[in-house]
């Protein structure tokens, strides 16, 4: 797992960038999924995947690179 380097990242969907900004929001899975009509399952599959795609081991470690990133605009509300 690459932690530090930034180059080749595989672009987020839109759906990964919208679960990722309400996550940085401090929102449950069970709540974006209410918001984006997806299960708490499917909102904690699809982030999953946003941090393999960040090449980061768990969501505290893709907030702070995303966040570093500039990925957590004012758009992550």
């Amino acid at each position: 797992m690459d932690l530090g380097m930034d180059r080749g990242l595989i672009p987020l969907t839109r759906t990964e960038q919208k679960c990722l900004q309400k996550c940085a929001c401090g929102r449950s899975d069970h709540e974006i999924g209410e918001e984006l009509q997806l299960t708490a399952n499917e909102v904690a599959s699809v982030l999953s995947v946003v941090m393999l795609k960040l090449r980061v081991p768990n969501r505290m470690a893709g907030l702070a690179k995303a966040a570093r990133l500039g990925m957590l605009g004012p758009d992550a509300r």
